[in-house]
């Protein structure tokens, strides 16, 4: 095992572990593949790499997953462990079961179950309207059985919510900056969020608790097809999950990426969800605005890139309106 150990620092700036992700070939990861199926009991097969997401990801005889995270987000991998405790088996929707973890020269690798049907990324533009509305309903009652799971006050992945929105406030303009977001649309983003009385973090919080994914859109969807319809099967990807305290946090997501400016589906996805009161349909697309502006790990930029333009995109108030027509 020298060689892995040698290959994969303890201390990687966040350059070298993007640059050990992204550039090296899969007979680099081999070694560390073996040995976590030999120290796990894990059967023989061939390993296949999956091109997706943030972190090195793999599969054994489509049976496992190995997630492999480098030590500069090494939260992610943390919080997989921690939701899969959490939430164990007890969603209508399959999700992965963390079966062993471990850590080399502080890169943690998580051992999950593989769960069955395709991504909805590779099939969602080929499906019709009707097809659509049917997994954006689908996804709403996940949500809603989702939020109302009884949480132990002293779970793990429990934030302090007051302190959680003050960072979201104070990395906001740095991150839309490093994004690439226009110098005219940068300017307008605190006077914005200080016209929608968020700037204090109040009319951020639910007031209650719940277990929040934070990225539910098609690439962390599985489906499968029963009856001619595609249905959803299972749910990836708990690096960012949280338990936090705002619905909007994530029913934005779908409404960004599955929603696509189409007012039919927005209303589906709310309509099943319920548990929003939605009667100040102005009020409810200045706070999805905000929070879209808050949110962690959000690439303005690539946003909109997935919802259809329909007039001038030159201030945040005309931007809500394409992306959120309630």
């Amino acid at each position: 095992m020298d060689l892995i150990f040698k290959t994969l620092p303890a201390n990687p700036s966040y350059e070298q572990s993007c640059s050990i992700l992204d550039d090296n070939p899969d007979e680099f990861w081999q070694p560390l593949l073996r040995f976590i199926q030999e120290k796990h009991g894990l059967a023989q097969g061939s390993w296949q790499r999956i091109h997706a997401g943030g972190n090195a990801l793999f599969a054994l005889n489509d049976a496992f997953i190995v997630k492999v995270v480098p030590p500069n987000w090494v939260y992610q991998g943390q919080a997989e462990i921690d939701a899969s405790t959490l939430l164990g088996q007890q969603l209508s929707i399959a999700i992965p079961q963390v079966l062993a973890s471990g850590s080399v020269n502080n890169w943690l690798y998580v051992v999950m179950t593989k769960l069955p049907g395709v991504s909805l990324a590779d099939v969602w533009q080929q499906l019709n309207q009707s097809e659509k509305l049917l997994l954006v309903q689908q996804l709403g009652l996940f949500i809603r059985e989702l939020h109302s799971l009884p949480l132990a006050g002293d779970n793990k992945m429990k934030v302090n919510w007051a302190d959680y929105i003050d960072k979201l406030k104070q990395d906001c303009l740095p991150r839309h900056q490093r994004k690439g977001v226009s110098e005219n649309l940068i300017a307008q983003i605190e006077p914005y969020l200080a016209q929608q009385a968020l700037a204090q973090g109040m009319a951020f919080d639910d007031g209650i608790d719940m277990f929040i994914h934070m990225d539910l859109h098609p690439w962390n969807l599985m489906v499968e097809q029963k009856d001619g319809q595609y249905r959803l099967c299972g749910v990836l990807d708990f690096g960012d999950a949280i338990v936090g305290r705002s619905r909007l946090l994530e029913l934005l997501t779908p409404m960004l990426f599955m929603c696509q400016g189409n007012e039919a589906l927005v209303r589906a996805l709310l309509e099943s969800y319920s548990l929003l009161d939605i009667g100040d349909k102005e009020e409810l697309r200045r706070q999805l605005m905000a929070i879209a502006l808050l949110r962690p790990a959000c690439d303005f930029n690539f946003v909109l890139s997935q919802v259809p333009q329909t007039g001038e995109r030159e201030n945040w108030q005309q931007i809500s309106e394409q992306l959120f027509p309630l």
